[in-house]
């Protein structure tokens, strides 16, 4: 029941990471070791950007801090999805992937 997962949370203290999943090989890890990007509204679509300090608001978009993550989840169009967004309406800027690897 409950006091099994009450007992186990007690037992392993506040030190608990966040994970998250990379939208592009789908790994699960600790959020430091993903880059977070997200989908910020310009003009009347959506443009992706970068967010390392966490600062903008909305759904937080991590891939590993590898190009060829970031290449997939392009293809994919996994970062409309994962955002929640339709299709054509996200501009994924060609540079961003520059600072990867």
């Amino acid at each position: 029941g409950n006091s099994s997962r009450a007992a186990r949370r007690q037992f392993m203290g506040t030190g608990h990471e966040p994970t998250r999943r990379c939208i592009g090989c789908g790994v699960r890890t600790t959020k430091d070791h993903l880059v977070r990007f997200v989908a910020v509204a310009v003009g009347h679509g959506y443009s992706l950007v970068r967010d390392d300090r966490a600062r903008h608001p909305g759904r937080g978009l991590y891939v590993c801090p590898r190009r060829a993550c970031f290449e997939v989840a392009v293809q994919r169009r996994a970062f409309p999805r994962a955002a929640r967004l339709r299709g054509g309406d996200l501009v994924i800027d060609a540079g961003l992937e520059d600072a990867l690897d």
